[in-house]
């Protein structure tokens, strides 16, 4: 049984208060140290990433969690990660190639210091021992102990779908993302 769960279609306007609801509620499972930051940065840099990337004003969320677990998802029905990237004109082959650029931080923004909002969320699954799996277009990875495995999707997703499943454990959340 759950402790928390957390399932919503949430506007982009809302952001914010939804993240304040989301927090607050997780705050009353007093989490392992460093758990309760990684679990607010990934809601909140995924749904900037929609903010910005997306085209799109929808999101939605699902997260359960309890002291030994914790899954989060979020999706949203925008562009996907590849025409980000042509729109930038970096040149993405396909869907996989799309999903490997952002995982490895390359940012279709023009600041060279942002981008590694992925990147960063991925380095920190894998130092959790958790999994994470990304869907766009017709392509879908799983990342999990420093692999990327790559499948084709049956049906095309219009999108990004994320999802991360991990055990809740102490974790340095500062010096990770350092």
């Amino acid at each position: 049984m759950f402790e928390y769960a957390y399932n919503k279609k949430i506007t982009i306007q809302n952001l914010e208060k939804e993240l304040d609801v989301i927090s607050k509620e997780m705050r009353k499972l007093n989490l392992q140290m460093g758990f309760f930051e990684f679990v607010i940065y990934v809601i909140s840099e995924l749904l900037a990433n929609i903010k910005e990337h997306a085209k799109i004003n929808e999101a939605s969320i699902i997260l359960k969690m309890d002291k030994q677990k914790c899954s989060i998802g979020i999706t949203d029905k925008g562009v996907g990660l590849k025409r980000p990237y042509l729109l930038k004109q970096i040149y993405v082959k396909d869907d996989f190639a799309a999903i490997e650029l952002a995982l490895s931080g390359l940012s279709t923004k023009n600041l060279r210091e942002r981008g590694f909002g992925l990147y960063s969320i991925r380095k920190f699954t894998e130092e959790l021992g958790g999994k994470m799996t990304v869907e766009s277009g017709s392509a879908k990875a799983l990342i999990q102990k420093n692999k990327i495995n790559f499948q084709y999707l049956k049906n095309e997703f219009h999108g990004v779908a994320i999802k991360i499943e991990t055990t809740v454990k102490k974790t340095d959340f500062y010096k990770i993302i350092a």
